[in-house]
C-alpha cells in the first residue's frame, strides 16, 4: 500500500512506520488516515507481528495536532477521521506497537506515543502536553492515559502548566520504558520488535487484551478475560509447539495458529 504521510519499511517480522509530515510531523488528517490504513494492512498480514512508530528527522517525533486544521472545525465541521479514534485503536491493537521517540513529542504527538504499548525515548528529547497554553485540553486521550502512566499528581502538573519534561524524568515516573542516546533509539526499538516478532502471536494477543481491558474493570472481570485468553492459547498449535520445543531443548517456532 502507498502512504503519503508515512514512510513504511518492512522488516523480518515487523514494520517500521515513520511520521513524514515536515516540518513538525504534525498529526494532520493525512497522517491519521495513513496510520489507520497501516493498522488495517498489518492486521491482515500474519507476517507482521509488531509495529514500530517513529518520526522522520531528529528533532521531532511529532509536535502534535495540526493547529492549522483546527480553525476549520470551530464552526462545527467534523474531521474526516478523529485522532482519539485512531489512538484508541492503537491502544487495543492485537499486535505490540512500540513508539520510538527520537525527538520531542508534544501534544497529540505524546498522546500517540502514550497509546502505544511501549515507549523508547531519546535522552535529548522532551515530552509534554501544552494544550492548556492554547486554551484547550489534550483531547485525544491525554487526560486519561497520562494519569494512568505517570500518576494523577504529575499528570495534572504537566497538563495544567503545559511544561514539558526530559527523558530521565519521563523514565523515572514510568511514562517511558527505556532511554537511549538519540542515534540508538530506533535501532533499539527495532531490535525489541524483532524479538517480539519471534514470540507467540496468539498468546501475545491474549496478553495485550487481558492487560488493557482488565485494567479498566474489576479484578474479577479481568480474570474472566484472562481465562478466555488462556483457553484460546491452550488449544493452539503454538502451545503445542512451545511445550515440544521446551522438552526438546530447542527454540520454539511460533506460527500464530
Amino acid at each position: 500500500m502507498e502512504y503519503t504521510k508515512l514512510t513504511v519499511e518492512r522488516e523480518d517480522g515487523y514494520v517500521v512506520a515513520a511520521l513524514n509530515h515536515p516540518p513538525a510531523n504534525a498529526m494532520a488528517q493525512g497522517v491519521l488516515l495513513d496510520l489507520n490504513a497501516l493498522l488495517d494492512e498489518c492486521l491482515e498480514d500474519g507476517d507482521v507481528r509488531a509495529i514500530v512508530i517513529t518520526g522522520t528527522g531528529n528533532k521531532l517525533f511529532s509536535a502534535g495536532a495540526d493547529i492549522t486544521e483546527f480553525a476549520g472545525y470551530q464552526d462545527g465541521t467534523k474531521p474526516q477521521i478523529n485522532g482519539v479514534d485512531v489512538y484508541y485503536r492503537i491502544e487495543r491493537y492485537p499486535k505490540p506497537i512500540i513508539a520510538a521517540i527520537q525527538g520531542h513529542a508534544l501534544g497529540g504527538g505524546l498522546e500517540l506515543a502514550m497509546s502505544c504499548h511501549f515507549r523508547f525515548m531519546s535522552s535529548s528529547a522532551r515530552v509534554g502536553l501544552p494544550e492548556v497554553t492554547l486554551g484547550i485540553l489534550p483531547g485525544w486521550g491525554g487526560t486519561q492515559r497520562l494519569p494512568r502512566l505517570a500518576g494523577k499528581t504529575k499528570a495534572l502538573e504537566m497538563m495544567l502548566t503545559g511544561d514539558p519534561i526530559g527523558a530521565e524524568e519521563a523514565l523515572q515516573i514510568g511514562l517511558v520504558n527505556k532511554v537511549f542516546p538519540r542515534e540508538e533509539v530506533l535501532d533499539e526499538a527495532k531490535a525489541f520488535a524483532a524479538r517480539l516478532g519471534k514470540g507467540a502471536p496468539i498468546a501475545m494477543k491474549a496478553i495485550l487484551r487481558a492487560v488493557t481491558e482488565g485494567l479498566e474493570t474489576t479484578i474479577a472481570e479481568g480474570i474472566k478475560i484472562e481465562q478466555e485468553g488462556s483457553l484460546m492459547c491452550f488449544v493452539s498449535e503454538d502451545a503445542k509447539e512451545g511445550s515440544t520445543a521446551f522438552l526438546s531443548k530447542r527454540p520454539a517456532v511460533f506460527k500464530g495458529k
